[in-house]
């Protein structure tokens, strides 16, 4: 698997939607956990930019390879967040996409500051710092394409099965690129394969984990892989994973699933509470109103309708 930066940068564009069958996309139902994952997705794409944020201060940025593929990856993210908005106010779902977004990081209060701060620092202390966010990202890509597949596979609805199949080109590439350079820098790099190794141990977590509480993490991964092809393709991920340079053995995606397993069995209504109630809408924050974290003022879900 190989990666041109150069013939990236040449083809990187907006998610190509020409033909999707948009005016169909009522005709079919979704259910409930279908929704959940959709409006899960859709916000996490949609957090791309903050999550640039934090790259761009650490040691990263001073590679020009990362940040022109961080340019381009970026605006191709934004794409994807965007459709996915776009498919769930044509199925019925009434929200402004603008208003969401600025809802979501509203919530998340003073953690988004803290943890720029953090990463930051730990950037700066250590000068392999990008294999472990290079490692990172190719797991949260690969991630994210195994997750829409299998939300093809449980919904069966035909316009987000195409949607969701322009996206996983998307990130197929952004895929190659994280995991290639992971290797080209842990390759022949006992002291970065260390600290790569501690570090998936001990700090990464899920997808979308910090933005999404643990138990909406965990209701998105019993839902799309808790059954036996589920399994298999978190498995698959870990094996791939597994393959850079001093990460043999390693087992994070699989464990996670574990993990949400056991505590859905401490706790029946764990996680399913959340998709079978739909408290997935985002509330209004209580300590940082809209108006005040970004000069605008949201759309009323009622002016939608009208």
């Amino acid at each position: 698997m190989s990666f041109s930066i150069e013939r990236y940068k040449e083809e990187s564009t907006r998610l190509d939607i020409t033909g999707v069958a948009w005016e169909d996309v009522s005709r079919y139902p979704l259910a409930k956990g279908d929704l959940f994952c959709l409006h899960y997705m859709m916000d996490i794409e949609n957090h791309v930019p903050l999550y640039l944020s934090h790259l761009l201060v650490t040691r990263a940025c001073m590679d020009p390879i990362l940040t022109a593929f961080l340019a381009c990856w970026n605006y191709e993210e934004l794409w994807h967040g965007e459709n996915l908005g776009k498919l769930l106010n044509l199925y019925g779902i009434k929200f402004d996409t603008q208003d969401r977004i600025a809802r979501v990081r509203a919530n998340l209060g003073v953690q988004n500051s803290i943890s720029i701060l953090t990463t930051m620092a730990g950037s700066w202390l250590s000068k392999d710092f990008s294999a472990i966010y290079l490692t990172i990202g190719a797991i949260n890509e690969l991630t994210t394409l195994t997750g829409y597949g299998a939300l093809i596979r449980k919904s069966k609805h035909p316009v987000l099965a195409d949607l969701l199949s322009r996206i996983i080109k998307d990130e197929r590439r952004h895929f190659a690129f994280y995991f290639n350079s992971a290797k080209e820098w842990l390759t022949d790099n006992p002291a970065a394969q260390r600290i790569d190794r501690w570090a998936l141990d001990r700090l990464w977590v899920p997808v979308g984990k910090g933005v999404k509480t643990q138990e909406e993490v965990d209701a998105l991964a019993c839902y799309l892989f808790d059954d036996e092809q589920g399994e298999e393709e978190l498995l698959a991920i870990d094996e791939k994973i597994g393959k850079l340079p001093g990460l043999s053995g390693v087992r994070l995606m699989s464990k996670a699933l574990y993990e949400a397993r056991a505590r859905m069995a401490k706790n029946p209504g764990w996680g399913w509470r959340l998709i079978d109630n739909e408290a997935w809408a985002i509330a209004a924050p209580r300590h940082s109103p809209i108006d005040q974290m970004t000069g605008r003022r949201g759309v009323p879900v009622e002016a939608l309708e009208s």
